[in-house]
């Protein structure tokens, strides 16, 4: 049954289709975004020799053929292809899919690898597959994963500076890169904010939860509708109308949107095909 709890709100126009039930929900939905959406809008390098590649980890017998769908979709391949298109870097980076025994996303230094799990396309399918807005849930979770992850590889192959937490840096540039995106793109990010929210609802604030690197779900979930909010405030007043956002903040978003998108832009701008290159020295 629908939780009211956890509503959000529904960028316009119609929602993207998934086959529910099925334990490849989520992706298929992103396939179908990705194949009419438009190129993603990363300021990338020029001179760089390396290049974002796709792989396919091999699955369990229960997930063979979801892992043959992703093959036969060109899922991780037509993401690569679009970011190489504007993004050149120094070394290889790989998009992965794998078994991970838990449902997560990560990205490792040591491999230059971004992983998206099998398990976490399980976890988000059984757990919203049968829920009203289930499929913005799923979807808008994965995408916002693998950009995430993919903001930490990033950081990582282009030595990008930051200042204060990691982590907080990625989510922006998640959030600017589904925004990109349009309307689906919008719809995608609320998606996100509807798992942040579950997962506040159904963690503890401890001492652990505090001392780590993410922020708090809670803060997550503000911190992504006012970007979503700030980037457009007249295309989303329910936001402030209905709750979502305090006034307070909300009044502050459209600069703060301002802001992480500019800085994205110009960490990112000598990496575009075609720039002279980041500076020396």
């Amino acid at each position: 049954m629908h939780n009211p709890d956890v509503r959000t709100p529904v960028a316009r126009p119609a929602r993207p289709a998934g086959p529910a039930g099925r334990a490849a929900i989520g992706l298929f939905c992103l396939l179908a975004l990705l194949g009419g959406c438009r190129r993603y809008e990363l300021p990338g390098a020029g001179g760089g020799e390396g290049r974002l590649v796709a792989h396919y980890g091999a699955a369990t017998p229960e997930f063979e053929e979801f892992r043959s769908g992703l093959v036969r979709h060109r899922f991780l391949d037509t993401v690569a292809a679009r970011l190489n298109d504007s993004l050149a870097i120094p070394r290889d980076v790989t998009l992965a899919t794998a078994h991970c025994d838990e449902a997560n996303a990560s990205y490792s230094p040591e491999r230059r690898r971004v992983t998206l799990c099998y398990e976490l396309f399980r976890g988000l399918s059984e757990r919203f597959a049968r829920e009203v807005g289930g499929d913005y849930l799923i979807t808008g979770t994965l995408v916002f994963a693998l950009m995430h992850e993919l903001g930490h590889g990033l950081v990582d192959v282009l030595e990008l500076p930051v200042t204060g937490r990691e982590e907080d840096a990625v989510d922006q540039l998640a959030t600017v890169l589904l925004l990109n995106q349009g309307a689906t793109g919008d719809s995608l990010a609320f998606g996100a904010v509807g798992w942040f929210l579950l997962n506040a609802e159904a963690s503890r604030l401890d001492d652990l939860a505090l001392a780590d690197d993410h922020g708090l779900d809670r803060q997550r979930v503000y911190n992504i509708i006012c970007w979503i909010y700030g980037r457009d405030p007249e295309r989303y007043p329910e936001v402030v109308a209905e709750g979502w956002l305090p006034p307070h903040r909300a009044e502050r978003c459209p600069a703060e949107y301002g802001r992480l998108r500019g800085s994205w832009d110009r960490l990112l701008a000598p990496y575009r095909r075609g720039a002279p290159g980041p500076p020396r020295g």
